[in-house]
């Protein structure tokens, strides 16, 4: 059927990302610098607009434009978010993301002032439709705006719960829109299996995938685009992934009770601060709900990606903003913790980027950190091959079979290198990962 999407991507709705690849490709072709320069004004677009969010919601909890400075550089600047933005089919879906964050902008001056009311809230409704059509995980708009009310608006004072209740309700209308269009046209919301095809380890891995990205937001070191999820199985589940691993976890293991420790730790801050810190409570719920669209309750991509950070680390962001803006910290030290941060951000982004420089880069740092990924040298091999270098390529294939003597298509295609019968016979598409 005309416009569907690959085999390799089932469950996908997303027609307005589709209708930018079509309108890119048909006035640019494949010149990688226009899809480039999409990124880059996606990125810029969202960390303006997290700027103006902070600066309209900061007033409860005393961020005022130098907290939101701050905040807004931290994210734009933040190396996790290299993925993103620097993967130009990851920045088409953050497209919806900066849709998004518009969308929370209008709302939120469309319930607090009176001047801006006319025009804000149809402009809110205009990105929201768009949101939801960009990128799934832009479905939690209309949660992250009864949150935003409870915590931070005024919901419960007289005269105003009513149109923000019918406010919010045309947006949930919308994402329910979306769901029955996508239905409709016989799109679901799953993509692939359970993790090792267990609802319940899937989601005894998952506590384990919360923390991780906590920690990826506060040290950005060891960032991949193929993170291992536990010894033996990474975040592409394939054919070669070592079930036994997901299936052998208990909800007594030490890693699995801190995980539980940690998010219960956090969900309490997050309520009991919601009168004393609003701000830090919201910045709380707001990392929680974000990333509820890939918390595999329905199996969704990948079991962790970093791309999946995007929209979550406003919260982190969100913070960071709050605690630059406390009154105990001396103002010298805070400026030089913020400048601290800048500099470790930017030089780790800079670092990211070499990586993503090209597929090879790539392949050859997630081997670097990962050595004991199949897939990693697979594509290596896949990549030297294609560059003529014989005995690289016969290496990374050697080293695939190694990790999976299963492994068949590192076996098809270290057969072709070594004998050189046919150079061109060769498997030279990476293993499709079942759930991506």
């Amino acid at each position: 059927m005309a416009g569907a999407n690959p085999e390799s991507q089932p469950g996908v709705y997303r027609p307005i990302r589709s209708l930018l690849y079509l309108v890119y490709y048909q006035f640019f072709g494949t010149n990688p610098f226009f899809y480039y320069l999409h990124s880059l004004i996606v990125h810029l677009t969202a960390t303006v607009l997290v700027f103006f969010i902070i600066r309209a919601i900061g007033g409860i909890g005393g961020i005022r434009e130098i907290g939101g400075f701050a905040g807004a550089i931290l994210f734009g600047l933040h190396p996790v978010h290299t993925e993103s933005i620097t993967y130009i089919a990851a920045s088409m879906e953050m497209t919806g993301v900066a849709f998004f964050l518009a969308a929370f902008l209008l709302y939120v001056r469309s319930q607090h002032s009176v001047s801006r009311r006319g025009l804000a809230m149809p402009a809110c409704v205009v990105f929201a439709i768009l949101a939801f059509f960009t990128y799934e995980m832009t479905l939690t708009l209309p949660i992250l705006l009864v949150v935003y009310e409870w915590v931070l608006g005024e919901m419960g004072k007289t005269g105003r719960i009513g149109r923000r209740i019918r406010a919010i309700g045309i947006i949930g209308a919308i994402g329910i829109l979306y769901l029955v269009v996508r239905f409709s046209l016989g799109v679901g919301l799953g993509r692939g299996d359970y993790l090792a095809y267990s609802f319940y380890h899937t989601q005894l891995t998952m506590l384990k995938m919360w923390v991780h990205y906590i920690l990826l937001l506060i040290w950005p070191v060891t960032l991949s685009h193929n993170h291992t999820v536990v010894p033996g199985f990474e975040a592409f589940m394939t054919p070669y992934s070592d079930q036994a691993a997901i299936l052998s976890q208990t909800i007594l293991d030490p890693e699995i009770l801190f995980s539980i420790g940690v998010i219960g730790g956090i969900g309490v801050i997050g309520w009991k601060m919601r009168t004393t810190h609003p701000i830090l409570s919201f910045s709380i719920f707001w990392f929680f709900i974000a990333l509820l669209p890939v918390s595999y309750i329905v199996p969704q991509g990948t079991a962790i990606a970093e791309k999946y950070l995007y929209l979550a680390s406003f919260g982190f962001v969100l913070v960071l903003a709050f605690l630059f803006r406390l009154p105990r910290i001396p103002r010298s030290l805070r400026v030089l913790i913020v400048v601290l941060l800048v500099v470790f951000y930017g030089a780790r982004t800079i670092a990211r980027n070499a990586d993503w420089r090209s597929p090879r880069t790539l392949w050859e740092y997630e081997a670097r950190v990962h050595p004991e990924s199949e897939l990693a040298y697979y594509n290596l091999g896949i990549i030297y091959g294609q560059s003529g270098e014989k005995e690289k390529a016969a290496a990374a294939y050697t080293k695939a079979l190694e990790l999976k003597p299963q492994f068949w298509q590192a076996r098809h295609n270290l057969r072709n290198v070594l004998q050189i019968v046919n150079p061109t016979n060769t498997t030279n598409n990476p293993i499709q990962p079942i759930n991506k």
